[in-house]
């Protein structure tokens, strides 16, 4: 305290705070609203769960991702579940975009890309990445076999729905023609085949090599080729669905059915000879018919007319062996063998292809 008539002492100097700072407000600086954040700011940023993560929504599984775009992407479920409303809609609506935006999908999840609808990457992924490629790469290759395996069972199922069988009425024959051991067929059995037009017999000769048109009215025929004399390659093709009927050296006499079923008719014979050859097409009414057994040499057509659907079937012959019967509305390969053979086998009552280099036998069991 001063004394009376003293001068009092000045003041203390206010405290300079800008080196140091002043007590809780560093450098100086004020407490406020815009500067350390009181109420929901800081440094004039919002201060919230979407800034700094507290209280945000957990992160969307990459293995649930995965699975959603893997098995139900073509629905679209793989961007619901992320969030993404809208593309999950029109993926929906779009099947996936026919199965591209799927796949594209699926290998932005695979390659860690995708994220949700705030842009935030999938949880999990480091874990679980290997065994979902894995599982996806094995998954789609055996879908893709699938695939093809389906598309060549429909395109079988439609060629063979599009195919009628050829006329399986028995035809008209003579008895004692060659390979027959019945008797003659009556021509009312063929009333089934009444309505389709009857090809006129004719014969073609010539000698060497040959291209031959004709005209079979797009019905079943039967082809018989016969070069006695030939000694090097003998071939005859056609330009239908048959194509090689035959295909061997030196001599030959044989028969074959020509455009059994509806499809690319033949128009043209090509032959390959060294020698005279003979070329005589006929109606599949001349085919001689078999009601219990049939015997023959070589290539030959014949009418099974047997009592069951079972026939052992015997072959001397060393090169290939086919028994092919058109009885059904499916033709059934019967015999499809190289050599010698001896077996009971399915074959339904109907016109008959024998192809053999060797002696055969049918028997009805």
């Amino acid at each position: 305290m001063s004394q009376p008539g003293q001068t009092p002492p000045p003041p203390p100097p206010a405290p300079d705070y800008t080196t140091y700072g002043a007590p809780g407000f560093p450098g100086g600086q004020q407490s406020g609203g815009q500067q350390y954040g009181t109420g929901e700011w800081y440094g004039g940023q919002q201060f919230g769960a979407d800034q700094y993560g507290f209280g945000a929504a957990p992160q969307k599984s990459f293995l649930a991702a995965w699975l959603f775009s893997l098995f139900l992407g073509g629905l679209g479920v793989d961007r619901f579940y992320l969030g993404k409303i809208g593309t999950g809609i029109a993926k929906l609506l779009t099947l996936g975009g026919l199965g591209v935006w799927s796949l594209v999908d699926l290998v932005i999840t695979l390659a860690g890309r995708q994220t949700d609808k705030n842009r935030r990457p999938l949880a999990g992924y480091a874990q679980h990445k290997k065994v979902a490629v894995i599982v996806s790469v094995v998954l789609l290759a055996v879908s893709l076999v699938m695939s093809v395996f389906i598309g060549l069972g429909a395109m079988v199922a439609i060629q063979q729905a599009s195919t009628s069988p050829i006329v399986s009425a028995a035809p008209v024959t003579e008895s004692g023609g060659p390979g027959s051991s019945g008797e003659p067929t009556a021509s009312e059995e063929t009333a089934a085949g009444e309505d389709r037009p009857r090809l006129e017999a004719q014969t073609l000769t010539g000698t060497g090599d040959d291209v031959k048109t004709v005209d079979l009215k797009g019905v079943p025929a039967v082809v018989t080729f016969t070069c006695k004399a030939c000694s090097g390659n003998t071939v005859l093709e056609t330009n239908g669905a048959e194509m090689l009927l035959v295909n061997t050296v030196g001599a030959y006499a044989g028969s074959h059915l020509v455009d059994t079923s509806p499809g690319v008719p033949t128009t043209e014979f090509a032959i390959s000879a060294d020698s005279a050859w003979t070329l005589k097409i006929e109606d599949i009414d001349s085919v001689p018919a078999s009601t219990g057994k049939a015997s023959g040499s070589g290539d030959m057509v014949l009418y099974w007319d047997a009592p069951s659907d079972k026939a052992a079937i015997t072959n001397k012959g060393e090169g290939s062996f086919l028994v092919q019967g058109f009885g059904s509305e499916i033709p059934e390969l019967a015999v499809n063998k190289i050599g010698a053979y001896s077996g009971t086998v399915q074959l339904t009552p109907g016109f008959v292809q024998v192809n053999s280099d060797g002696d055969w036998t049918i028997t009805a069991k």
